[in-house]
């Protein structure tokens, strides 16, 4: 496969990405719906797909960064009738593994191309650095072909087995990092209403082995107020707020008990009711102020 790739979503994450395929050498088209998006693409140098038809004549590769189901319903309804045997299709987005099985079998009736279960570990802060972690899911030899691509934006690809084991494996990801951020904004807000510094908490925390990678992204824009600066929020409530529900309804299927995480969901609700979506999640810090304020209004 030659080195060329279409992306379809120059978001938060499918714009890093691209820009970091760009930068070594690889030939990259992209499609998004909203005009400032390819604006941006184009400015990295890419070239601009009009249609995703366009696209599919560009790259036998191609990349999808989708916010939703829907989104991926429209576009795997396009590709099926523009693509074949020879493309190769990598779903990254945090979606229901129903919704992807349900992509895969649409475009092997239709046009006999290969979706890929490859879901992303990391944020916008690892997809600009290259720190991410791919995890690829589906037809082994398709997967392979795709591992030189993700070598070019993230650190660590793994192959993890038959079409949705990825996505699995990324909701309980996604279950560990939604927990402990909340249980990391708690024990801060509670440090402060004990009245100590925090700057302090976070150098004792962040060199003891209770650090984890979450306390070491969350803590400093918690202790700066600062959610909403793009060039430093990692992970945007919008994602949590839909990968939380997802996780629910998968968590549901399969019967486990996640006090823990049913806890965490109230958390999330209340800063979803503060219009809080376009923030980092460091954010639940903060949320944690207006709890004091319901307790003693």
């Amino acid at each position: 496969m030659s080195k060329r790739v279409g992306i379809i979503g120059a978001g938060l994450m499918g714009l890093p990405m691209s820009i970091n395929w760009l930068a070594r050498g690889w030939e990259l088209m992209g499609y998004d719906v909203a005009p400032s998006r390819t604006a941006l693409l184009a400015e990295a140098g890419a070239r601009v797909a009009k249609q995703i038809e366009e696209l599919a004549q560009f790259s036998e590769l191609i990349v999808l960064s989708l916010p939703s189901s829907a989104a991926l319903d429209d576009v795997i309804a396009t590709l099926a009738s523009c693509t074949g045997a020879r493309h190769i299709i990598a779903e990254t987005s945090t979606l229901a593994v129903e919704d992807k099985e349900r992509a895969a079998a649409l475009l092997a009736a239709s046009s006999g191309a290969k979706l890929l279960d490859c879901p992303i570990i990391g944020g916008a802060v690892q997809a600009k650095t290259g720190m991410l972690t791919i995890l690829a899911s589906g037809d082994e030899e398709a997967c392979g072909t795709t591992e030189s691509l993700w070598g070019d934006t993230a650190r660590q690809y793994r192959y993890v087995g038959g079409f949705g084991t990825a996505s699995r494996l990324k909701f309980v990801v996604n279950h560990f990092v939604s927990t402990t951020t909340v249980l990391i904004a708690e024990t801060m807000h509670f440090a402060e209403c004990a009245g100590l510094d925090l700057r302090l908490v976070n150098e004792i925390i962040g060199n003891s082995p209770a650090s984890s990678g979450i306390w070491l992204a969350r803590v400093p824009l918690m202790l700066s107020g600062v959610y909403d600066d793009p060039t430093t929020k990692a992970a945007e409530l919008a994602i949590p707020f839909k990968d939380t529900r997802i996780i629910a309804d998968f968590i549901e299927q399969h019967g486990a008990p996640t006090p823990l995480f049913h806890a965490a969901l109230d958390i999330y609700r209340v800063a979803q009711e503060q219009n809080r979506a376009n923030q980092d999640a460091a954010a639940l810090f903060d949320v944690f102020d207006s709890l004091i304020t319901q307790r003693n209004p």
